[in-house]
């Protein structure tokens, strides 16, 4: 099991949780996590990651290869904030492509990019895009709170929910619970499930029945500051 801190890079706060000592100080502030730590014990130390950025790259422009001979799979062509843990998958699903791509294209360098960039737009495209939506609303709500930016507008399309709604209602509906995982598990794309009916339904109905439910327990902000200076 891995346990992650992730916060806002430009909260140097968080900075001395690279230690363990007062990165397991702020795990013991989430009750969640504190219930965890009193029945296991580290195996590794802390590691920091930087740089999490999403970022897709195409060698096609304009219905043109950029450059033929050369084909971009994995961290290449794709890589995205590594908290949904799709890195890998769309390695392999690249290196799936790409095989299947000069298969059918063994003496055609042109049609082999043309080829596998129709297939990165069908089994890349969607889940960056998912994770960079996903990300600009957290990342909003965060620099709200922290530094009093101005909060993220609500998502008001009709016909769909989001990532934030569907994982707030998967903890209490079974069917809100498996579509969360469709799309954590890139089962299909993110956007079959976000529009499914029965999905919107459930979501909506569970979210409603909820409102007024208290939130899960958290820290508050002395504490984990109190954590922070362990």
């Amino acid at each position: 099991m891995q346990l992650v801190v992730a916060p806002l890079a430009a909260d140097h706060r968080f900075r001395t949780a690279r230690e363990p000592q007062a990165f397991t100080a702020v795990l013991r502030t989430i009750p969640a996590c504190a219930a965890w730590l009193d029945v296991m014990d580290p195996i590794t130390g802390v590691f920091p990651m930087a740089g999490l950025d999403n970022t897709l790259r195409r060698l096609v422009a304009d219905g043109a290869p950029v450059a033929t001979g050369l084909h971009a799979i994995g961290d290449s062509a794709c890589t995205t904030n590594p908290t949904l843990g799709r890195g890998l998958a769309l390695a392999l699903s690249g290196a799936a492509d790409l095989v299947d791509t000069i298969g059918e294209h063994a003496a055609d360098p042109a049609a082999q990019a043309l080829a596998l960039d129709r297939l990165v737009d069908a089994h890349v495209v969607p889940f960056y895009d998912d994770q960079a939506v996903i990300d600009a609303a957290r990342l909003a709500m965060m620099r709200h709170t922290i530094f009093g930016a101005p909060p993220p507008r609500p998502s008001l399309t009709p016909g769909r929910v989001t990532y934030s709604q569907l994982r707030v209602a998967a903890s209490r509906d079974p069917t809100a619970f498996r579509a969360l995982w469709k799309i954590n598990g890139m089962v299909c794309p993110p956007e079959q499930v976000y529009t499914d009916p029965d999905v919107i339904a459930r979501t909506q109905e569970t979210l409603s029945r909820t409102a007024a439910a208290p939130p899960p327990a958290q820290p508050t902000r002395d504490q984990l500051l109190t954590a922070l200076k362990v």
